[in-house]
């Protein structure tokens, strides 16, 4: 088990932590040549469903469509083309084949519920500040 924390100076519009993206290869095969995506730029949403990547991200990894999917939005349905990958999240916690759909979004990745559902997340808003925490794998809370 490994957590990760953020503290935010005033309250976050977003939650935005760092991540690599690695295309979605046999785990066992990952090498220091295999290509991946350094970012700062991965957005934690929870009102999304499923990770979406961009088509900067696919065209910088040389991804290959696994799939196709829809995607709704506040611009509707689109369907998309999916792709298989593996993302390391802050903690070193490596959520592997994730089906990702592709959009045309700003951010490199938006990390959607099928990834934070693997893990303990939580947003707290004390003094006027925001502090993130994520434990992966997930152990649960006794209430």
């Amino acid at each position: 088990m490994s957590s990760f924390n953020k503290k935010f100076e005033g309250y976050a519009s977003n939650i935005a932590t760092n991540a690599i993206i690695f295309p979605g290869i046999d785990v066992g095969n990952l090498t220091v040549e295999t290509p991946r995506l350094y970012t700062q730029n991965a957005i934690w949403d929870t009102g999304a469903q499923m990770t979406v990547i961009s088509s900067k991200l696919v065209t910088a990894l040389g991804l290959k469509p696994y799939g196709k999917g829809t995607l709704t939005g506040i611009g509707g349905e689109n369907n998309v083309e999916t792709y298989r990958i593996h993302v390391l999240l802050p903690n070193g916690f490596l959520a592997c084949d994730v089906e990702a759909y592709c959009s045309n979004i700003e951010d490199d990745i938006l990390i959607g519920m099928d990834i934070i559902a693997l893990t303990d997340f939580v947003i707290s808003n004390v003094d006027e500040n925001t502090v993130f925490m994520m434990r992966a794998p997930s152990e649960g809370v006794n209430l």
